[in-house]
This record gives C-alpha cells, sequence and structure tokens, in this order.
C-alpha cells in the first residue's frame, strides 16, 4: 500500500503521531506500507498516479479535503482503491464517507477488504474540458468568493478584508438557464447554482442532504429570490442547526446538467476556479472503489459493498447505467 501524507493539513504536530499509529497497524496486519509527504513541488495528485503506474492496489490519503480530492484525481480511471485517513480541517468527504477519526479505526475500514464505489462529478467549461469534482461545482456567489477566502490564515482574522469587499461587490442576479438529462428545461434568477455528489459540504454542512455518492445522481440547488445576506445566513444556519427548509429554494436531481448564466459566472470545483459561463456537469457512476462504510449521510439509498477483488451488482438507483460506465467515459472526451 502507497500512504501519501500532507504533513500540513489540520492539526500538523498531530501528523507524525497518526502516521505512527496507522502504519504500526498495517504492519501488525502485515501489510507493507509506503509512506510518501506530499509538498509544494511534489503534488499528492502525481504521486497518486506513480502509484496506480507502480501498481499499487491500494492508495491511502491522510490530510484534509483538498489532500484527499488531489490523490482522487490522480487515482481517476483505474481500479486502485483509496483509504482515507482523517487529518485536515473541515474533513468533508471523510464526514460524508463516515471515516473514523481514528487512524487505527480507519486502517481496520482497509484491512477489512471492503470497498464501495462512488460516484464522481465531471466538469465541462471554456477552460477545462475535463475537470473531475467529489463534493460540488458551485456557480455564482461562492464560486467568487472561494479564493479569497483560501487565502485567509487559519483560525485569523486577518485576510478577511478581500473577501469581504468581494462579497459586497458581488451585485449579479443572473439569469440561470438549466437543461437537465431529459431536455426539460429550468430557467430562473439566482446569484448561486450548486451542483453536489456530496452531503456534506463547507464545513460540515448538510447543504445536499439527500445526495449520496453511490446513487449515480447529482443533486442540484438554485437560489431565486435569495438575497447575498440570505444566502450567507442559510449557510450558516444550517451549519449551526442541520438542513432548514426554505421554501424559496429549489432542488434538482439529474445524471447530467447544462448551465448557461446572463452575464457568464464563476465556476468552481471543490473550491478550485475553473472558468466561468457555460457549463456542463456529468456523474461518473461507480467510479473510484473507496473503503468506506456509507455513501450518505441522510438516505437510505443502496450503498455498494465490495469485496476484495469481487465485483458488486449496480445499484437500482443507476437504472440503465452500466457497472463500469464512470470507468471507461473517465478518459473520453464528451
Amino acid at each position: 500500500m502507497k500512504l501519501i501524507v500532507n504533513p500540513g493539513s489540520g492539526d500538523a504536530e498531530k501528523t507524525p503521531e497518526r502516521v505512527e499509529k496507522a502504519v504500526r497497524y498495517l504492519k501488525n496486519e502485515n501489510i507493507e506500507v509506503d509512506v510518501v509527504y506530499a509538498a509544494p513541488k511534489k503534488k499528492a495528485c502525481k504521486i497518486a498516479k506513480k502509484a496506480v503506474k507502480d501498481g499499487y492496489k491500494t492508495v491511502i490519503a491522510m490530510g484534509g479535503d483538498g489532500t484527499i480530492v488531489e490523490v482522487i484525481r490522480g487515482l481517476v480511471g483505474s481500479k486502485t482503491r483509496l483509504g482515507i485517513l482523517v487529518g485536515g480541517t473541515m474533513n468533508d468527504i471523510a464526514g460524508s464517507l463516515g471515516i473514523p477519526e481514528d487512524p487505527e479505526e480507519a486502517c481496520a475500514l482497509i484491512v477489512s477488504g471492503r470497498a464501495r464505489k462512488m460516484d464522481l462529478g465531471r466538469v465541462k467549461t471554456k477552460k477545462h474540458k475535463k475537470f473531475y469534482f467529489v463534493m460540488c461545482t458551485s456557480i455564482g456567489l461562492t464560486a467568487t468568493m472561494y479564493p479569497k477566502v483560501k487565502k485567509v490564515p487559519k483560525g485569523k482574522l486577518t485576510g478577511l478584508k478581500d473577501a469581504f469587499t468581494t462579497f459586497m461587490k458581488f451585485d449579479p442576479k443572473p439569469e440561470v438557464v438549466m437543461t437537465l438529462d431529459d431536455d426539460s428545461k429550468v430557467k430562473v434568477e439566482s446569484m448561486l447554482v450548486t451542483v453536489a455528489n456530496s452531503p456534506l459540504i463547507a464545513s460540515r454542512n448538510l447543504m445536499a442532504p439527500d445526495a449520496s455518492m453511490g446513487d449515480g445522481l447529482l443533486d442540484i440547488s438554485v437560489y431565486p429570490e435569495f438575497n447575498k445576506a440570505e444566502v450567507l445566513r442559510y449557510f450558516k444556519n444550517t451549519a449551526k442547526e442541520g438542513l432548514i427548509p426554505d421554501g424559496k429554494l429549489q432542488r434538482f436531481r439529474a445524471r447530467k446538467v447544462k448551465i448557461k448564466t446572463k452575464p457568464k459566472l464563476e465556476v468552481a470545483a471543490d473550491g478550485i476556479p475553473i472558468g466561468k459561463g457555460k457549463t456542463t456537469i456529468k456523474v461518473c457512476p461507480g467510479a473510484l472503489r473507496v473503503y468506506a462504510p456509507q455513501l450518505a449521510v441522510t438516505t437510505e439509498r443502496p450503498q455498494e459493498e465490495i469485496k476484495e477483488d469481487m465485483p458488486a451488482p449496480v445499484s437500482p438507483y443507476v437504472m440503465e447505467v452500466k457497472e463500469e460506465e464512470g470507468l471507461k467515459e473517465l478518459n473520453q472526451n464528451e
């Protein structure tokens, strides 16, 4: 197994201890593990790609959401399985998948040899023909805010000025036209559209309560009649109290959605800016194998479990989508 560690994630002082616990547990199970530390010039994505090329059957990511997303992008298109050790600040992916925070308990999941087939999302913009995401793609307000918020030092208020200025200057109430997979069109005015693959987004906010990372569907939310303050308040209240019903919020589910906005708005996938304007987003069913106890938080949707080297049946919620479709199309252009 290959263990990819981000030494700067979360509480960095505890990283050496967590690595030691994980390695010791795996060695006690007679599993050899090679530890590699990611760095600015040694990206986790490249390390994961090399691990696939070198024939590793399992790659373990230790870090926060950013680290896990990078590792997943390195595994896309392969059958190499992903293990996750919690080590970040937000840990939304680990939360959605039910990964234990204790490294030994997380390693026990991996040692069990049981994995689940997890969906990924794929975005196409003018700037990127294929960009994969794990959690959510947003268009509009939050996509514009991401680059500023990311520059704010952890736990400090310094640096918030630019983020606040960007928030205050964001003014458009654009026309949004969405085309869902049955060619039905939705036309609204909304400063924000979110397309989620996972239920937990942005510091454990249950923003997409019905989302499952194994049902072959994307969960789409639009916010018509919301002003900036209402969007901010909605997110804040959701983080504190769980999902709060709001009659103005509109939700849709689809395998594929095409989105146009006028004026053109920024697009961000898992917090990474990837362009603006016309966007096509689709789900890649079962594109990744992950060691996890769940693929959803609040739903009872099927969550396929795979034993080591054994195929699993297709979820009925994927309907006509074939088992390997997600993997086959990963390297194909739209």
